[in-house]
């Protein structure tokens, strides 16, 4: 029998409790390949090799979990609804997240929010929360144990706590550093073993699992605290002798206990994970330093009045409402600051580097550190020697970098045609359109969200964060599921849907719970509208009418011509031979030069009497490798060889690119652009 890990996606409803022993009927598939991004890689660093997609799931027998964790997750199910039953929302979304690790009840533009303002460490359980969870239990231990039993009362705790919150590899490494900590200061008496305990925490857990090297939190999480290690101090130093030069002895220490925990190990953690954060996320937080200043004060008050809340609440739920009331407070000031400092205009700015560009930051970082480590006399000369040489190299070296920058600007601007691009996303179905004035139109968004994200990514200039209309043909998650990443990345003025509202998929329903957060326009359409989107192009809708087949998603799918001078582009997204049949009997012109075959080429869909009103050249299908539902189907291609279409498929080509000007048109494929 094989054996393996297999990511399985399923429906959120009805929940499935840890210890339940399921049969999981499905298919397997392997996981896309971004063409700079490779999901597959992701998950193969996790030990996954495959994924199955919404299969059938029967519960065959329930308790059959390790005893330990059974509580342990029973535990946190009981916190989680405490939590939820005495603090109203988004407060206790927020209060879950840092006490418990499970940040996905927070609404999206508040999380959103979070990522602006570079606040998103309190909410991962980091080596801050377990800083403070080590002093709290500590502190309740000594009345009652020796020094060392308080270590093993402390020990224990940060086990617990680790599993409870689920054990990542940031928490891991958070949890042996602490541990290793007080090891050596309480237990062993050597606090000057922070460096070793560090280096041995990366050892053991990339030792015991390799691909944990490779985690970004775990990458973002080491980097944090070798960066308070190495610069803490010094900089603690610094500030300190340049106060002392304004400022009297007694209000030099008062001034330096509020900006040492405030700003100073701020500025000092953020060093060594600044070019990580702008590698992985593509953003540069400019509001991050004074945000964290005036929030991260408050946060050990969130953990000590929230915990204690939650865990009176279990007992003694009266009690608990008292102390939720001043965690409240806590939590939501942290709110309101990091709402009033995400709107704050260019409060983050959209900045890409690449992977070496990451290494030659660090590089550089790496050259002023030995540089500072080095002593007075010889640094002044190596300064002096720097300062006689830098400054005609500079002026060169700025010139270079501003002639990259305005040419780089200069390519990605509009350049007056009409592009299309079929995005090679697998086994789903996701179209970018840009006008030839540079709005932007993306019908429907395939299965993965980093699959998407990695296309958009190539198609779009860093700085831009905001796709004009957005079209869900239908709710099936291999069109709609991707879209969850397009809201958390990018600003949608308007959604075209169908018509079906909630209740169609649950995929489906945080879609649109996610433009209603946006505040973006849904607009219904049926067939008869015409879309002016400007540039001389339009859409004309030819389906569905204004009564949907109840019995079908995909017969109800947004079909529409686009038009653009002498070319025409049909999408039916996956509209079958019923939804077809529909489009023949209102008679409306369906020819198009290009036709985006319904359904990802099934034998279902592109039916004769359709593709002969059609009369495409060109036919483009959206489908998988080795899918496993067979697509294209062989059937259809015959049709389509009958009336000497040829045939473009995203699993032989990859992404499709179309353009014209309106009177030539070409194509080309491998390349997004």
């Amino acid at each position: 029998p094989m054996q393996g890990v297999v990511q399985v996606q399923t429906y959120r409803f009805p929940a499935i409790n840890y210890g339940s022993r399921l049969r999981v009927t499905g298919f397997l598939e392997t996981p896309p390949e971004g063409e700079t991004f490779s999901y597959r890689l992701y998950l193969a660093r996790q030990g996954v090799h495959s994924l199955m997609s919404l299969p059938n799931v029967t519960v065959t027998a329930e308790n059959k979990g390790n005893r330990l964790y059974q509580a342990i997750f029973s535990f946190k199910s009981r916190a989680q609804t405490t939590i939820a039953q005495l603090i109203p929302e988004p407060q206790a979304a927020l209060l879950t997240g840092i006490l418990l690790g499970n940040d996905n009840g927070l609404p999206p533009e508040l999380d959103e929010a979070f990522r602006i303002t570079g606040m998103t460490h309190i909410i991962a359980i980091s080596g801050f929360n377990i800083a403070i969870l080590v002093a709290i239990l500590v502190r309740i231990a000594e009345p009652f144990f020796s020094r060392r039993g308080s270590v093993v009362f402390a020990l224990v705790g940060i086990s617990l706590y680790t599993l409870l919150v689920g054990a990542d590899a940031s928490v891991v490494r958070a949890a042996v550093m602490g541990s290793i900590y007080l090891i050596a200061n309480r237990w062993l008496g050597r606090p000057n073993f922070a460096f070793a305990s560090l280096f041995l925490a990366g050892f053991v857990m990339t030792v015991i699992r390799p691909f944990t090297l490779w985690d970004v939190g775990f990458q973002l999480s080491f980097a944090a605290t070798l960066s308070l290690m190495l610069y803490a101090d010094p900089l603690t130093q610094w500030v300190r002798r340049r106060l002392r030069r304004v400022l009297v002895r007694e209000w030099v220490e008062q001034v330096m206990g509020v900006l040492s925990e405030a700003v100073i190990l701020t500025v000092a953690a953020q060093i060594l994970t600044l070019p990580l954060i702008i590698g992985y996320f593509d953003q540069l937080s400019l509001i991050s330093l004074l945000a964290n200043a005036l929030i991260l004060p408050v946060q050990p008050a969130v953990m000590i009045w929230g915990g204690l809340a939650t865990l009176l609440g279990m007992i003694l739920p009266l009690v608990g409402q008292l102390f939720a009331w001043v965690a409240w407070l806590f939590l939501a000031y942290t709110i309101w600051m990091v709402r009033l400092f995400a709107a704050v205009p260019g409060a983050a700015i959209p900045l890409t580097v690449s992977a070496t560009g990451v290494l030659a930051i660090y590089g550089v970082i790496a050259a002023f550190t030995w540089l500072g480590m080095q002593p007075d006399e010889k640094r002044s000369r190596i300064m002096t020697a720097v300062r006689q040489n830098i400054s005609q190299r500079l002026l060169v070296g700025a010139s270079g970098i501003m002639a990259v920058l305005v040419l780089g600007w200069g390519m990605s601007q509009p350049d007056g045609q009409l592009h299309i691009v079929f995005m090679d996303v697998g086994q789903g179905d996701a179209t970018f359109i840009q006008t030839p004035s540079g709005r932007q139109i993306l019908v429907d968004g395939g299965f993965y969200p980093s699959v998407l994200n990695d296309q958009l990514g190539r198609l779009m200039p860093f700085w831009d964060k905001e796709i004009d209309m957005l079209v869900a043909t239908h709710p099936d998650a291999d069109h709609v599921s991707g879209l969850i990443g397009v809201f958390e990345r990018f600003r949608v003025k308007q959604i075209i849907t169908n018509g079906q509202s909630f209740g169609e998929s649950p995929i489906y329903d945080e879609v649109l719970t996610a433009a209603q957060a946006q505040n973006t326009e849904i607009r219904p359409v049926q067939a008869g509208e015409i879309i002016e989107i400007g540039d001389g192009v339009r859409l004309e809708i030819v389906h569905p009418g204004p009564v949907l087949d109840s019995e079908s998603r995909n017969e109800n799918s947004v079909s529409m011509r686009l038009i653009y001078g002498d070319f025409t582009f049909l999408f039916t997204g996956d509209a079958e031979q019923g939804g077809e049949g529909e489009m023949l009997r209102r008679e409306r012109p369906l020819n198009a030069l290009v036709f985006k075959a319904g359904h990802h080429g099934s034998n279902s869909s592109s039916s004769t009497p359709f593709l002969q009103a059609v009369q495409p050249q060109i036919i483009i299908v959206s489908a998988g490798v080795d899918n496993r539902f067979g697509h294209p189907a062989p059937e259809m291609l015959e049709r389509v060889a009958a009336i000497g279409a040829v045939v473009l498929r995203t699993d032989e080509l990859g992404s499709i690119s179309v353009t014209t000007d309106g009177a030539t048109m070409w194509w080309q494929a491998g390349s997004v652009r």
